[in-house]
């Protein structure tokens, strides 16, 4: 495959205490998908630097909490309470349009539809919510572009498909006695008007292992398809990899051909594989191994002996988790285990390890041994040919030639910012990493030994994250640039920080999109003519919002981080902005609550604190 090159986007969000940060690289239409996609809630250290304004550029009260928010491509602020879904304008607060139709929603059944001002939304009635109607609605208006016929069953998920004009319906359905059977189904709505044009039979009713939807309640939990990747779209052909692979004809709803095989594990989010098409071939992986499957016909060409082998005979017992699979040229680097998510808790899920087999055939071609500890996601480096990964001591690098080598393994030191003694008394820089301090150190002192979660690539270099420190590192130099060290407020936010990081280790650098054409190309535009006005708004949407963040004063690259701030800069919990570009601190706000949550709009520069869950107050830097 073709080193392709990457960008960032960035928006970070506190949601129910996490600190999320979301990245992108060539994958935006399915990373918008996930809205919440790498995190971090780190330890404290001196700070110094510019701050934001102490008072609020708008004030906002809500009525009732907010349950969820998002900030859509255009920069308009979505906020969703058990009663309605909100829009507002993020420069003013005023509230543009508020829907009461919508009711206990989430980012799972209120979802954008990337490169149109459109939002696609679920309405659920009926006993223990029964009873589910698709609805278009323009973001920018609030107007109803169509709403479809209700359908008795269980809602799983939305696929949007606006290259080709469609939304996809995913839901469990029973006999209804007005002709529909029982079973797992796929609905094709067209975007324009909301015709349902064909209905599939996928699987059996509760074939798909579901997981537990965001936002769900604890006494009634909603399952739904948040544990599973976006289906990759390939000319006329999507494929689900919801049981393995299904290729979907997108014309006529026929299910050309299936290829059955296991998550990693069935009661963990986001256990099989993202997809990845090369020429005639699809990988994709789950139950312990990896697959190379016809695109066009589902025939099985390799599946490669289970990776846990290669993790020894005492780890064998153990299926491994392959949870990325890159193909590079002629092979494919694959990495098992890590950290995983319920939906409730995070957990390490061993055996861990990187291996390479060939892309023509699945036989190993490189096996890493020395992994310990954690490991993070796979980032390939095209500028110096090799891909790199991390785990609790060290980044490593292999090289992608003709011969796979490590050409860099270079110790992990998390040390700036700290004081002298407190280096000392750890260790770090003197034992090549952390991992082999652990034993020697008090109870106290473990806390600022920490273990990559997560890395992702920032203006030419890599930020290593981890539940409580970021590291920048040069991967031409193999240097480390910089290193940061803060205090989550409580032992339950640092939790939560690596429960919000494991979703960036499951998004970052997993995703990818095949080559095809966006709605804002003239092939992407065909069934969408009569809403093209909507297209119109967005263009100039889009137009208006460049000038605003081209005219801003962020310089792009931030996260924010919830801390305690020292008392010159008010004290208590509050939030501190570190460029990623290269590593200073020079952004805070104080916050005054023990559990605050908020979103960031990075491009713009603005902070939206959500006090006491219930009142939007919208602060600029």
């Amino acid at each position: 495959m073709a080193w392709a090159p990457e960008r960032l986007r960035r928006t970070t969000h506190w949601r129910g205490g996490r600190v999320l940060l979301e990245s992108g690289t060539m994958i935006a239409p399915i990373l918008r998908s996930f809205r919440t996609v790498a995190a971090v809630a780190l330890l404290t250290a001196a700070i110094s630097g510019w701050a934001a304004a102490s008072k609020p550029v708008w004030t906002l009260p809500l009525g009732e909490d907010a349950k969820w928010e998002t900030l859509t491509d255009l920069g308009v602020l979505l906020v969703g309470t058990d009663s309605a879904i909100h829009c507002i304008d993020p420069d003013t607060g005023k509230v543009l349009w508020k829907n009461a139709t919508f009711k206990k929603s989430n980012t799972m059944n209120a979802r954008e539809i990337p490169g149109t001002p459109f939002l696609l939304c679920n309405q659920f009635s009926g006993m223990a919510n029964s009873k589910s109607t698709f609805t278009l609605i323009d973001y920018l208006t609030g107007e109803t572009e169509w709403t479809a016929p209700e359908v008795s069953g269980q809602y799983l998920g939305t696929i949007p498909v606006p290259e080709k004009g469609l939304a996809i319906l995913v839901m469990t359905t029973w006999k209804d006695g007005k002709g529909q059977e029982h079973g797992t189904f796929l609905f094709a709505h067209d975007l324009a008007t909301g015709e349902r044009k064909w209905s599939t039979l996928l699987t059996k009713a509760n074939g798909i292992p579901l997981h537990m939807a965001d936002n769900s309640g604890k006494f009634m939990p909603r399952m739904d398809l948040s544990g599973y990747h976006d289906p990759v779209l390939e000319g006329d052909t999507l494929y689900l990899g919801y049981l393995g692979v299904h290729a979907l004809d997108l014309n006529t709803g026929a299910i050309k051909w299936g290829v059955e095989f296991p998550p990693g594990d069935k009661g963990l989010k986001r256990t099989y594989a993202p997809l990845r098409i090369v020429g005639d071939v699809l990988y994709g992986a789950g139950g312990g191994s990896i697959h190379a499957i016809n695109k066009e016909t589902g025939a099985t060409l390799w599946k490669s002996d289970r990776i846990s082998e290669y993790a020894g005979l005492f780890k064998a017992r153990d299926n491994a988790i392959v949870t990325q699979i890159e193909v590079i040229d002629d092979k494919i680097y694959a990495r098992y285990g890590g950290n995983f998510s319920n939906g409730q808790t995070v957990m390490l899920k061993e055996p861990l390890g990187v291996v390479v087999v060939s892309a023509a055939d699945g036989k190993p071609l490189y096996q890493d041994k020395k992994i310990e500890g954690g490991l993070t996601n796979l980032m390939a480096l095209p500028e110096i040919g090799a891909v790199m990964f991390a785990d609790g001591k060290e980044l490593v690098g292999l090289s992608a030639g003709a011969t796979v080598e490590e050409i860099f393994r270079v110790p992990i030191e998390f040390k700036r910012k700290m004081g002298g003694g407190d280096i000392a008394k750890i260790g770090l820089g003197l034992t090549g990493g952390l991992m082999g301090t652990v034993k020697a150190v008090s109870s106290s002192s473990k806390a600022r030994l920490d273990v990559p979660v997560a890395i992702t690539r920032q203006d030419g270099h890599i930020v290593v994250q981890g539940k409580q420190h970021l590291l920048g590192f040069d991967p031409v130099a193999k240097g480390q640039k910089w290193s940061l060290y803060y205090a989550a407020p409580s032992d339950a936010f640092a939790t939560i920080a690596m429960f919000a990081v494991t979703l960036a280790a499951s998004a970052q650098g997993n995703a990818q999109v095949a080559q095809n054409g966006s709605i804002m190309t003239s092939g992407g535009r065909q069934g969408m003519e009569n809403i093209q006005n909507a297209l119109d708004r967005y263009n100039r949407y889009t137009e208006t919002r460049a000038r605003k963040i081209g005219g801003s004063k962020s310089s792009g690259g931030y996260t924010y981080i919830i801390t305690k701030l020292e008392k010159e800069h008010g004290g208590g919990v509050g939030l501190v902005g570190v460029n990623l570009g290269n590593g200073e601190t020079d952004r805070r706000l104080a916050l005054g609550d023990k559990e605050p949550k908020y979103l960031a709009d990075e491009a713009a520069g603005r902070i939206f604190y959500f006090k006491g869950g219930d009142q939007i107050q919208a602060y600029e830097f």
